[in-house]
């Protein structure tokens, strides 16, 4: 049997007992007061709240001239947010950077031909360009520029302590960047707003391209170019530029291969003049081709071409030259084939006739001859001088007289190199042919046999 128990023990227990419940409470009691502590650029301002109050810290979210308010980090260094209900003691510093660029100075370059190259990686040395320019040079990347190659992840890591750690969340690529998708990502941090591109900012960057206004604004109009659609020559070269302004690439275009860069170098041809399609062009003793030039009494345009001053004459003189060039080697052989295309091709029909020495009218007839098929004497030298001429021959058609009895006539003559005259005659063995008359050959007829004629040139 337990013996009874001493009411002094029973006393003891419940002081024990009270004692114990007073510390539990004291431990877990809210305490009357928050202190909360906020560090800008080593000044201390400190908030005392109640439990629960929010705190309003936006006057206390401002850098000196220069630099801007970045976040406010905790006592572990991390992004915080203080504008919440405080429940106990705590400390925050503010992140403060220098200021962003409000309008980007360029970081990039164009090359030579106006082009950006926007899938080439970018350079760790690029891209600390593009990291100062993002601070209008006011902050430099660490460690960046050493770098052959830069992905985001380096681009993030040089710019901690510049953003907050949610504005760099998503640069986590660890491939190299390309020279747009770097572009783009500068400009987006930056936080500017671009106009999308009208038009193709560089012959190798389509408008419609995401991340074109980017790389465009950071490369600058300085080296930018834009070019006519159709081929073009440029540094001796050629390039075929397509209706939205960019370098046609790995294509064959009128007998002309363009490679991967666009290009299609006169280094594949002879120096002197070429026909390309149907089109005459100069390749020079340096291996390029000419623009805006005359040679051997022949003009090329800007555009490396020469014209005949329509457009619809040179088209026509393309279509008839291009198959006699590809079947050909030799100018030469090229020429006689043209002669006897206008020899044998056409129809004689009695058109308009010239006065001696009268000049002007080789285009309009050429023209005729080439559209309708039939022409008189004046329309064969035309179309024969188009062609010739097409094949960079300084051809001359010649309105004058032919024959004892002094009949007015035209025809062709070209100097050779060493300066003599030989003479064309196209509509005349064509009518020797039609009457049955075969031996008589008036391609490149020298002086002296021509001079059996009695070609009169006038005053």
């Amino acid at each position: 049997m337990l013996k009874k128990l001493n009411p002094l023990f029973w006393v003891l227990l419940a002081l024990a007992f009270f004692c114990l419940s007073l510390a539990v409470a004291a431990r877990f009691a809210a305490p009357a007061s928050v202190t909360l502590s906020f560090t800008v650029d080593g000044n201390v301002t400190q908030l005392e709240l109640a439990p629960g109050e929010t705190p309003d810290v936006s006057a206390l979210e401002t850098a000196g001239e220069g630099l801007r308010f970045v976040c406010w980090l905790d006592a572990l260094g991390g992004e915080a947010e203080p504008e919440q209900p405080a429940e106990h003691d705590a400390a925050y510093t503010a992140l403060i950077a220098p200021e962003l660029t409000q309008d980007m100075q360029p970081w990039l370059s164009h090359d030579s031909l106006g082009r950006l190259y926007p899938d080439e990686l970018i350079s760790g040395a690029e891209l600390a360009a593009g990291v100062s320019a993002l601070f209008d040079g006011a902050y430099e990347a660490p460690g960046l520029a050493a770098l052959s190659t830069a992905g985001e992840r380096d681009l993030a890591a040089a710019l901690r302590g510049a953003f907050s750690e949610s504005e760099l969340a998503g640069l986590d690529g660890t491939e190299p960047m390309t020279r747009l998708e770097a572009a783009a990502a500068i400009v987006r941090l930056a936080g500017l707003e671009l106009p999308a591109c009208e038009s193709a900012p560089a012959p190798d960057l389509a408008a419609d391209r995401p991340g074109a206004a980017a790389l465009a604004a950071c490369a600058g109009p300085e080296g930018a170019a834009s070019y006519p659609s159709g081929p073009v020559i440029i540094g001796g070269s050629f390039y075929y530029v397509d209706e939205d302004g960019l370098f046609v690439t790995d294509a064959l275009i009128d007998g002309m291969y363009f490679d991967e860069t666009g290009c299609c170098p006169a280094s594949g041809y002879e120096p002197g003049p070429v026909n390309i399609a149907g089109y005459l062009y100069y390749v020079d003793e340096d291996g390029g081709f000419v623009v805006n030039e005359e040679r051997g009494g022949i003009s090329y345009g800007p555009n490396g071409r020469y014209s005949s001053g329509s457009e619809e004459l040179d088209a026509l003189v393309a279509e008839v030259l291009a198959p006699i060039c590809e079947e050909y080697g030799s100018r030469n052989e090229m020429l006689r084939a043209a002669y006897d295309y206008v020899r044998d091709g056409f129809q004689y029909l009695r058109r308009n006739f010239y006065d001696l020495g009268e000049t002007g009218w080789e285009v309009e007839e050429a023209l005729t001859m080439l559209s309708t098929g039939r022409g008189n004497c004046y329309n064969y030298a035309a179309a024969f001088w188009a062609l010739a001429r097409g094949l960079g021959y300084d051809a001359q058609a010649i309105s004058g007289t032919m024959g004892w009895d002094y009949e007015r006539h035209g025809w062709v003559v070209i100097y050779d190199e060493s300066g003599t005259r030989l003479t064309y005659d196209t509509e005349t063995e064509m009518a020797y042919r039609r009457d049955g008359v075969y031996n008589r050959d008036m391609f490149a007829m020298s002086p002296a046999f021509a001079a059996g004629w009695n070609y009169k040139y006038g005053a």
